[in-house]
């Protein structure tokens, strides 16, 4: 049969259609709901519905409102259809939504061109033709008169009566509707949905095992989203796929979903309470004895199942031998990564080896398959040569720092959780400071080197500053040296001069090698064999008054954008990205490149692409994004021009929209022009240096945005004037002037891009902070400039050199 729009939405309106537990939210972006709606326009085919009409009272479903009579009918494709016009028409999600309602929110219809695109206030507010969707339906054709009287009244005599007649007879657009068999039971239901679902916005099979495990425990999917925020709240970021995991190890011993789907609500939800106890023990283990006590140092989440595993087995009742064991075994696999590929058969397999064994006899098979597969365990120097951001010797590098007696710099406190001050954290520290490592010469991959970290209070971070390590490191050697011994840091002198800095690492990765193997075989020797009580009440406590942790970034700079960037994605009501994630061998384990930021099922799972962030990333590092199917961006403005255009829709012009609205200030400036004057026609090179003005006034202080095409008032004025054949030409331009006339490193820092507004091409010039002084060569003089809040500044020659040592000595 088929059924119009209309009476479907007033059907969710009165409560008798509805959503089952078992169905995941709403997932829909803007793109999806714009086609929606235009293929309705068009007329064109949009699928049918699936929907099982039964009169059982046993049935949940989502929403507050009651079914006023029976039967019901409960939706089981077209979930998201149905909520996107309802969305739309209704101006506000229905009873059973759950998602984000940013996806059908102000969708617009321009009369003349036939488009539909969501509102865009600065391309829009000048055109009376873009309609509001919401108002049209909720007004109907009472709103026919509204807009031709406000048409009319900016002399628009053209009817488009039928156009608005068109948009209102969607809601009368018949679709096809299909139901299953009123007899059929949830289970087999269930089983329908997962094939229908097994096309379009698929499903995960942890979704389809959770969509069957509600179907019999409504409450099952809220209850595990509970506990997940409370790990959240302690800064443990997990997925309900991660916690399926572990309860499905507990349960069935086994790794696959689908091994979930015969077990009965009592047995999930005992299971899921032994899951919760021994997952809060283990991760008291490993915090408080590893010292990973957080999201960004905690790695190879997907080894928990197995310790949760082994802990049920056991009761919870294992000696300090045991325990300490087992912790070798997990920090070893995290080291090697032997969990960072596909990891179902690993995990079978490790399940299979704690079954009907003793406590003593699993733990010793589970080590003897590592060191099988691995081939040995021993750290070596080279591990530490790493320079990645996120890599997991990061992770170690914290791990023996906390596990050791290592001391705070300065203090020559140890550095252990319960001496901190409440609310303190560890700092990241370069031993030899990045900016004097840059003005030395040295590569990127060196100045990020694992080898240069180590980890102070934040007071002794701060206190030491930008000095240079043959200050510093002297003058701790003459009052502590055992202080520079706990923290691997080579007390030869000669080794703290910057010209020594090759030698200074590869001392250093030799002291920390020999420190992770002493360490972790440490957890291998007898203590006294007794049994102890282990609960996690000492987790809880301790991890609600935990601190945050320096994230596995190198640079505070980068880290800080990152971190801004997922803000972002909180902001637009998306997901946020993975900080270091790790791409990894599926075979070895072995690494093959860390991303800065990762959503690896994509912005919206199985309907964007893998995407990364990857700032000032080696090619090595780009080329291996794309080889793993990775679409990739190197900077936070390109990032958000593709979830603007490509997953909001917002169709902005990269970002700078935005930028004009908040105007000029102390990190924006517009110029009309590169190269000509717009008064002669003609190429005034003082424009070329107003422009090198502003950039360099951006690069001495703390970067900025320069449009060009753009007058001083916001108005667009396009770079067609420049005369440039192409936009590659007008980049080669602008390039070859900062080249010849700053300093080529200045480059570096230098991104440009292009975008449209309100139909002028714009060209956009954003630069970072630079690293070392930037001057402007005006004919046989070199100047200095540096922004002043709204304004660019020439600095006067006596000014210079203070300002210099200030600004970059650090």
């Amino acid at each position: 049969m088929a059924e119009k729009i209309s009476t479907i939405l007033d059907k969710i309106d009165e409560g008798s259609i509805s959503l089952p537990v078992f169905q995941r939210g709403y997932v829909w972006n803007r793109r999806q709901v714009r086609d929606l709606f235009t293929s309705l326009y068009k007329q064109y085919p949009v699928g049918s519905l699936l929907v099982w009409e039964t009169k059982s009272p046993d049935v949940q479903t989502r929403g507050d409102l009651d079914a006023p009579t029976s039967p019901r009918q409960i939706l089981l494709d077209g979930q998201q259809r149905i909520t996107s016009l309802y969305g739309v028409m209704r101006g506000q999600e229905p009873a059973f939504f759950d998602g984000s309602t940013h996806a059908f929110k102000s969708l617009r219809f321009h009369l003349e061109e036939e488009v539909f695109e969501f509102h865009q206030p600065i391309k829009m507010r000048k055109d009376p033709l873009w309609i509001d969707l919401t108002t049209l339906y909720q007004k109907g054709w009472e709103s026919f008169n509204i807009i031709h009287k406000s048409l009319a009244e900016v002399g628009l005599e053209a009817n488009y009566g039928d156009r608005i007649g068109k948009l209102l007879g969607i809601r009368d657009r018949a679709i096809h509707v299909d139901f299953v068999d009123a007899s059929m039971t949830v289970d087999e239901v269930v089983e329908i949905f997962d094939r229908v679902n097994s096309g379009g916005t698929k499903l995960t099979q942890g979704d389809l095992a959770l969509a069957k495990i509600c179907a019999d425990w409504p409450e099952a999917r809220e209850t595990m989203q509970s506990k997940l925020s409370e790990w959240q709240e302690m800064n443990y970021d997990f997925t309900l796929d991660w916690l399926l995991r572990v309860i499905n190890a507990v349960v069935t011993n086994k790794s696959k979903f689908a091994n979930l789907h015969d077990k009965n609500k009592d047995e999930i939800q005992n299971g899921l309470q032994r899951s919760e106890k021994y997952a809060d023990v283990i991760l008291n283990l490993i915090g408080s004895r590893l010292g990973l006590d957080h999201n960004q140092v905690l790695f190879a989440k997907g080894i928990i199942p197995v310790m949760v595993a082994f802990l049920d087995l056991n009761k919870g009742d294992i000696t300090a031998n045991q325990r300490d064991k087992l912790l070798y075994w997990y920090s070893h696999n995290g080291m090697w990564g032997r969990y960072s590929g596909p990891t179902e058969t690993r995990l079978d397999l490790d399940l299979s080896l704690i079954q009907n064994k003793s406590p003593n006899e699993a733990i010793d098979s589970l080590i003897n398959e590592l060191r099988r597969w691995r081939g040995g365990l021993n750290v070596e120097p080279q591990h530490f040569q790493a320079s990645t951001r996120g890599h997991r010797f990061y992770s170690v590098l914290y791990m023996i720092t906390r596990m050791g007696q290592t001391k705070d710099l300065l203090s020559g406190l140890p550095l252990k959780e319960h001496l901190l001050r409440n609310g303190s954290h560890l700092a990241l520290h370069h031993i030899f400071p990045k900016g004097l490592l840059y003005n030395a010469k040295y590569d990127k991959g060196q100045r990020n080197s694992l080898a240069n970290f180590c980890f102070l209070t934040p007071e002794s971070n701060h206190e030491i500053g930008y000095r240079a390590p043959v200050d510093y490191l002297k003058e701790i050697d003459e009052t502590r040296p055992e202080v520079l011994e706990s923290q691997w840091i080579p007390t030869d002198p000669a080794l703290w001069h910057i010209e020594k800095y090759p030698d200074f690492l590869e001392t250093r990765r030799e002291l920390l090698a020999k420190a992770a193997n002493k360490i972790l075989d440490n957890l291998l020797l007898d203590k006294e064999d007794k049994s102890e009580d282990i609960d996690s009440s000492e987790f809880v406590k301790r991890s609600i008054e935990s601190t945050q942790r320096p994230a596995s970034i190198a640079d505070d700079k980068e880290e800080k954008l990152l971190l801004d960037l997922n803000e972002w994605m909180k902001e637009q009501e998306l997901p946020i990205g993975l900080l270091g994630y790790e791409i990894a061998d599926p075979e070895t384990g072995e690494e093959i490149a860390m991303f800065d930021l990762a959503w690896p099922d994509g912005v919206q799972s199985e309907l964007s692409e893998p995407v990364a962030v990857l700032i000032d990333e080696d090619v090595e590092v780009l080329a291996a994004a794309g080889r793993n199917g990775y679409r990739f961006f190197t900077s936070p403005d390109d990032f958000k021009q593709y979830i603007n255009n490509e997953i909001l829709m917002a169709s902005n012009g990269n970002g700078i929209r935005e930028i004009i609205e908040k105007g000029e200030s102390g990190t924006v400036e517009f110029k009309s022009s590169l190269r000509m004057n717009k008064y002669t026609n003609e190429k005034d090179g003082r424009l070329e240096h107003s422009v090198l003005k502003t950039l360099a006034g951006f690069l001495n202080r703390d970067g900025g945005t320069l449009l060009i095409g753009v007058a001083d008032d916001g108005s667009p004025l396009g770079i067609e004037a420049d005369k440039f054949k192409s936009e590659d030409s007008m980049s080669l331009h602008l390039t070859n002037l900062v080249k010849s006339r700053m300093d080529p490193i200045a480059m570096t820092e230098i991104r440009i891009d292009y975008g449209t507004y309100q139909d002028y091409r714009i060209m956009k010039v954003v630069s970072n902070p630079s690293p070392i002084p930037i001057f402007v060569k005006d004919g046989a003089v070199k100047r200095f400039y540096v922004r002043m809040g709204p304004s660019t500044d020439e600095l006067p020659a006596d000014k210079i050199h203070e300002y210099i040592k200030h600004r970059f000595n650090q």
